[in-house]
């Protein structure tokens, strides 16, 4: 599905609050004032699902927007943003922190708590909304790095944002569960970008959370690998194995919960794609680094309340 909304079949006394309203619709609820521009103001958005993210290309004259306390009671949304800048620049403030986004960068924001967006020239980005679920999978504790410049000439974040500035044209397919897998890769890539770039602060406890950080994208990546075990994670990201579980404590969960939670969810990321119909559920267990179906469909239930079969025949049915 693809939305493209402009300001200009609308009167110049008009557009800035018919803009509001968009944006608050399309995003969160907003508030929201011009800024002094040489031009009337004038704004467009389009916007596109990708499996569960939706992508929003944002062309605009200066304005600001703010996430208030009061706006957070009236309308609670547990999601999260990143904002990849095209043109212009961009100032993300929250948490006491404040990242000024040049073309290229990108820096994460989150709707459960106030955050502020300011936009002193006409500007260009790309916005990434998804639930905060998906992100909590692959970064825990992410309100330790939002407004956060993830720079476009630094050596993780420059693939991560070319990747996620390629993602547009492909929005606009009808391939669900390409799609799917493309907002998968997004999420991961999300989560190694962020977890590499926290600790260079300086904080008391940045090199406890970025060691935390790197070791959950090391599960990320080796999840399927059925013979993963704390000691290689261990030694993978440079720590004692004593370390790496009181990290994992410190975050209320053990390591091998987090790798489970990971498996689970890529199992079911299967289940419910068309791309793995043909798959068996065992094979998807196996695939997912669990050794035993019977271990995968006991935890499943477990997680989710339903059984594998149940969340396969309903994927099945639906296609039909």
């Amino acid at each position: 599905m693809s939305i493209a909304v402009t300001t200009d079949s609308v009167s110049a006394k008009e557009r800035f609050d018919f803009w509001h309203e968009v944006i608050c619709t399309a995003f969160v609820r907003l508030e929201a004032e011009t800024l002094p521009s040489e031009r009337p103001f004038g704004a467009e958005i389009a916007r596109s699902d990708l499996g569960p993210l939706t992508l929003s290309r944002v062309r605009a004259q200066p304005h600001a927007v703010q996430r208030s306390t009061r706006l957070i009671s009236e309308e609670p949304r547990d999601e999260v943003l990143v904002s990849v800048q095209l043109k212009g620049s961009a100032v993300i403030q929250q948490d006491d922190r404040q990242a000024v986004l040049d073309p290229g960068d990108f820096a994460m924001y989150d709707a459960t708590r106030p955050y502020d967006l300011i936009m002193r020239e006409q500007f260009e980005m790309l916005v990434f909304q998804f639930d905060r679920q998906f992100l909590m999978e692959r970064c825990p504790s992410p309100e330790r790095l939002t407004a956060v410049r993830m720079s476009n000439d630094t050596t993780v974040a420059a693939p991560v944002s070319s990747f996620l500035r390629s993602l547009e044209p492909l929005a606009l397919g009808d391939d669900s569960a390409v799609s799917r897998q493309l907002a998968t890769s997004a999420l991961d890539l999300l989560g190694v970008a962020l977890a590499d770039r926290f600790g260079t602060e300086g904080s008391p406890n940045a090199g406890r959370t970025k060691h935390f950080l790197r070791a959950c994208t090391y599960m990320n990546a080796y999840a399927s690998d059925p013979d993963l075990t704390p000691a290689r994670i261990a030694s993978s990201i440079g720590v004692s194995l004593r370390y790496l579980h009181a990290i994992f404590k410190e975050h209320g969960m053990t390591v091998n919960e987090y790798l489970i939670k990971r498996r689970l969810a890529r199992c079911m990321d299967d289940l419910l794609s068309p791309m793995a119909a043909s798959r068996t559920i065992t094979e998807i267990a196996h695939g997912n680094g669990f050794k035993t179906s019977a271990h995968f469909s006991r935890r499943f239930a477990e997680a989710y309340g339903r059984t594998p079969r149940q969340v396969k025949q309903g994927q099945l049915s639906g296609q039909r």
